[in-house]
């Protein structure tokens, strides 16, 4: 009885736990836009049979044992595999898009086309690439970007920003940059947080560019930022902290070896010594700081580091009707003064704080409408001391003053001034004393777009329109104040008693504040209608037909009749391609715009382009013949391009030029009417036709990817204010703007990658690129051409220029036997020889000459590695320039040029180093085999300017190459069950990040990037970066 009772409850027991073990699951698919999928295959794995989702894109699969794993899977989508212990009745399944080679998109002129349909000349960039932490968006171009020339001259913050140019420099007219646009709108990159970009793309050639009209005439930067995706909601947080510092910075001498010199730079040219025995003893003890000091300025008021930090939050999800894309940037940064808390409670440091908002959201009206709203606010502050919005005037000082000048603070307590009327200020009083400037600027933007599909009229066919308003402004309060200064004179700087004796040179000022605002706004309307369409699966049709039309307002222009009027352009554009069998492409490109500077005649402009492209790796025949190519495109393109900006010589816009304007005048005979402006009736457009020829490969598998563009130029119609009207005509003081410059460049750019998978957890990638762009002026109109060679045609933009310099004179014999030196009578064996180019007997600037390159250098380059193994990541960036030349000189560098101004750099101190005469050698104590050098670094020294010396010449011209290790990111990802359950993070990456880390170069001084200034400006910065990225 017992053994069936019991068997009885086992049997009961074993249908609840079959019972129990039964699941249902159901829900809805949608695609990555929120687009629900009809017919998706829904089946249990390892089981037959099955579900498909219906029209409404729901499904539902019941009874199946819990642990089960669901299958689905759909034609032209990834397929997906979960597994299911429990009921889930409101399931939410996104499936993604399965890209292929020939369906992956790029992003192009207004839209996107698949990859292997473009013939124009792209770059894209993998978003990863410009994630690093930095600053801006265009410190990250150069040597990353194949196309991309880019500089950066300063490192100080809120100013350190690159400069770049797509293909190099191809006219000298006002408008040389490329035209940025972010979401379709312009925008500046230095706004945009990395973070926030999905797409990043560079347009090259005209075919690409065409359909920009007037604004694409340098090359484009297309951006577009991230946006939501139906699913769960996914949360990013990064932080970081960066720790930043001078690598490179001028070393000057101290007061004792500079004083010697200064007495050498006077003896040597036959004058008085600047300080006696006595003077140069009490600058060797520092007996005396108040009049005899030691100061090193730039130990004053820098220190050796500051840590900045910079922080991300975005938050993106949605649904099938609607999804959202929601971020917040912050980005703080600090400059390396030293403030002195003592001296003033304000903060006059230079610091840099950047805020950026922005929220993306995309809602389906209904199956085929979208509608897209974009907003963006970006807040900026900056601080800066004294009435500068930049710290220029402190680099200057603090590279212009010498240690022997001034204490920091004389030792009663009184600040010194110094100087021709003794109202000079150190870098110390600048920095401290005379109070701060803030700025604060806003940006804010609002896109709205809809989209339509209209395939309810013809198969393939879309529109779109977009509006969006600008707002920008600035606000600006200057506090100034002014501290009482005094001066002691070292010749009687002392009573009897042995006090210091000042007097006082600088009254006190109370601060004052003024402040300031300027606003600007901006509308911009478009509307496209798109078609693309596939016949008999081998004829590809496209097409596009857009219009713009923006307005700009500014209250900056001033008042007046003229500069009150909204700025306005308005374009029309279209394209069309074909392609058969994505072997064979063929693309035209038209533009049709228009611009307010010029009559009614000439308004507007005509910009066609075409290109085409084969793609040989569609046929079998060739992959038989080549096996290992396994893509090879051939693709090439011409086009015309327009641009119609003209700049004043204040850098402004010049509008209506073709309008003549007058102005009241007077004189001794009373007033009237005069013209300022003499109108260019007959001005029209600046064009660039382009031409470009590229080629694309895969090798190997797809191991290596190869690309290659070789371009060309030529500018004609560049807008110029003529130059050699005679003075006869009357218009000396007002002449008119024609189209007479002309300029050509070319070059080539390109990329080489090399990827090699080891294992499924370990890969490496090697990448290359490089820019060469050169350009030649053909036409530049100007007077005063005396010899063939003074004329700026012929030669690149730009071009250094000045004498050459055949050495140093040996003796006075040297200096008799050679034509005569006209910038100073006496000078003397040591000092520069120049060559008379034009053998007129005599030197002059009539023997100033193109030299070889300009201080934009027309080859960058580039090679990077990325290793990965599980969750570590390493890679590294070299970036290089070459064919870049610069002058050095200015009173931080020609010594004692400006006699008690300017610093000595502590190079000259050593005596192999500058020409000495043989006989001060031996009188000094300085080995005379180092006297009368041949090839020192600097000629005799001179107390004060010599104007034989200190000019543009070969001898100072210097070589601005270099090779620079830019980025080194090491990071691990963890991602694993523990953080996703207890602390609900999907993976957390802790990367250390250096930037900057070692430079090779010939400069060696300062950094080669802006060693044109020569040491006075803020230097670039070496950064190491402790980052965190987590993802919920």
């Amino acid at each position: 009885m017992k053994r069936s009772i019991l068997t009885l409850l086992c049997i009961l027991m074993s249908f609840v736990v079959f019972a129990q073990s039964k699941i249902d699951i159901a829900g809805i698919i949608i695609d990555e836009s929120g687009q629900e999928l009809i017919g998706v295959t829904v089946r249990v794995k390892g089981r037959p049979g099955g579900s498909t989702s219906d029209l409404d894109g729901r499904f539902k699969i019941s009874e199946i044992p819990s642990g089960s794993t669901l299958v689905f899977s759909y034609v032209g989508y990834e397929t997906l595999e979960k597994k299911y212990v429990s009921s889930k009745l409101k399931e939410k399944i996104v499936l993604k898009e399965k890209v292929n080679e020939f369906d992956e998109v790029v992003i192009t002129g207004r839209g996107s086309q698949r990859k292997i349909s473009v013939v124009g000349a792209i770059s894209n960039i993998d978003p990863v690439g410009v994630q690093a932490p930095a600053t801006s968006v265009s410190n990250m171009l150069g040597g990353r970007v194949p196309g991309i020339i880019a500089v950066t001259r300063t490192g100080e913050p809120g100013n350190n920003f690159s400069e770049f140019w797509i293909r190099g420099i191809s006219t000298f007219g006002a408008s040389q940059s490329a035209l940025v646009l972010i979401d379709g709108i312009e925008g500046n990159l230095n706004d945009l947080d990395p973070a926030d970009i999905e797409n990043f793309s560079i347009l090259k050639d005209a075919s690409a560019t065409a359909v920009y009209g007037t604004r694409g005439a340098n090359g484009v930067v297309v951006v577009t930022t991230k946006r939501g995706k139906a699913g769960k909601l996914h949360v990013n947080f990064k932080t970081n902290a960066t720790y930043s510092y001078s690598p490179r910075m001028p070393d000057y001498a101290d007061a004792y070896g500079y004083a010697q010199l200064a007495n050498e730079a006077r003896s040597v040219r036959g004058d008085d010594p600047v300080y006696n025995d006595t003077e140069l003893e009490l600058f060797r003890t520092g007996l005396d700081p108040d009049l005899y000091p030691n100061v090193n300025w730039r130990d004053v008021i820098l220190k050796d580091h500051v840590i900045n930090n910079q922080h991300h939050l975005s938050i993106s999800g949605g649904g099938q009707n609607a999804r959202y894309y929601l971020s917040l940037g912050i980005l703080n940064t600090e400059a390396l003064f030293k403030q002195d808390k003592s001296a003033s409670k304000h903060n006059v440091n230079v610091d840099y704080h950047k805020y950026n908002f922005r929220s993306n959201i995309d809602a389906d009206l209904t199956k085929t409408t979208m509608l897209s709203l974009n907003l963006e606010a970006v807040i900026k502050t900056q601080n800066a001391p004294a009435t500068g919005s930049n710290n220029s005037s402190l680099w200057s000082a603090q590279a212009n003053l010498p240690p022997t000048v001034v204490p920091v603070r004389y030792s009663n307590g009184q600040l010194p001034a110094y100087g021709t009327n003794l109202e000079d200020k150190s870098p110390y009083v600048q920095l401290n004393y005379l109070g701060y400037t803030a700025t604060e600027t806003y940006s804010t933007k609002i896109n709205l777009g809809l989209s339509q599909n209209l395939d309810i009229i013809t198969k393939g066919l879309s529109a779109r329109a977009l509006f969006s308003f600008s707002m920008n402004g600035a606000h600006v309060v200057d506090r100034h104040m002014q501290p009482e200064q005094y001066y002691a004179n070292p010749k009687d700087g002392r009573y009897l008693d042995g006090s210091l004796k000042t007097v006082r040179t600088v009254q006190k000022e109370d601060m004052t504040g003024t402040q300031a605002s300027a606003s600007n706004r901006e509308l911009y309307f478009e509307a496209s209608a798109n078609y693309n369409r596939v016949f008999n699966k081998l004829h590809r049709v496209t097409g596009l037909t857009h219009f713009y039309r923006q307005e700009l307002t500014d209250v900056g222009w001033g008042n007046g009749l003229l500069v009150s009027i909204p700025k306005r352009y308005q374009a029309l554009s279209m394209r069309a391609t074909y392609s058969y069998n994505d072997a064979y492409f063929l693309e035209g490109n038209l533009g049709y715009t228009g611009s307010e500077n010029f009559n009614k005649e000439r308004r507007y402009g005509w910009f066609p382009s075409v290109s085409a492209g084969w793609v040989p790796t569609q046929y079998e025949w060739y992959k038989k013949i080549v096996p290992f190519n396994n893509f090879l495109k051939f693709r090439a393109s011409w086009g015309r391009v327009g641009n119609d900006r003209l700049k004043d010589e204040n850098n402004r816009d010049i509008r209506f030029p073709y309008l003549t304007t007058l102005a009241g005048v007077s004189s001794t005979w009373g007033n009237g009417l005069a013209e300022n402006r003499t109108g260019s009736m007959y001005l029209q457009w600046e064009v660039s036709t382009k031409t470009n020829f590229g080629i694309d490969a895969r090798f190997f598998n797809d191991k290596i990817d190869f690309t290659i563009d070789f371009f060309r130029t030529k500018t004609t119609d560049i807008f110029q204010k003529r130059a050699n009207i005679p003075d006869e005509s009357g218009l000396s003081n007002v002449l008119p703007y024609a189209n007479i410059g002309a300029m050509k460049s070319w070059g080539t750019d390109g990329t080489l990658a090399y990827t090699h998978t080891f294992s499924k957890d370990m890969s490496l990638t090697l990448r290359g690129n490089f820019t060469h762009a050169e350009n030649k002026v053909l036409y530049w109109e100007q007077s005063g051409v005396n010899y063939p060679y003074q004329s700026y045609s012929g030669v690149p933009y730009g071009v250094q220029r000045g004498l050459i310099a055949l050495g140093l004179f040996k003796d006075q014999d040297d200096i008799n036997s050679s034509p005569k030196q006209t910038f100073m009578d006496n000078y003397r064996p040591g000092d520069i020889k120049y060559k008379d180019v034009n053998s007129d007997g005599k030197i002059d600037d009539d023997d100033k000459v193109p030299l070889n390159y300009s201080n934009v250098p027309f080859i960058q380059y580039g090679f990077a590695l990325d290793w990965n193994y599980k969750g570590f990541r390493v890679s590294a960036l070299f970036e290089g320039v070459s064919k870049v030349s610069y002058f050095q000189g200015g009173l931080g560098f020609y010594p004692f040029a400006g006699e008690s101004r300017g610093n000595l750099l502590k190079m000259v101190t050593d005596p192999k180093n500058r020409w000495i005469p043989k006989e001060y050698a031996e009188a000094n104590g300085i080995d005379p085999a180092l006297a009368e050098n041949p090839n020192a670094r600097f000629p005799r020294l001179t107390y004060g300017e010599n104007k034989n010396n200190n000019r543009a010449s070969t001898f100072w011209l210097a070589d601005g190459r270099y090779l620079r290790l830019k980025n080194v990111d090491i990071s691990y990802k963890f991602a694993n069950e523990w953080l996703k359950n207890r602390v609900g993070v999907e993976s957390a990456t802790v990367s250390l990040v250096g930037e900057n880390l070692h430079v090779w170069d010939k400069v060696k001084l300062f950094d080669p990037s802006q060693a044109s200034s020569n040491g006075a400006s803020y230097p670039l910065q070496r950064t190491y970066t402790l980052q965190l990225n987590l993802t919920f």
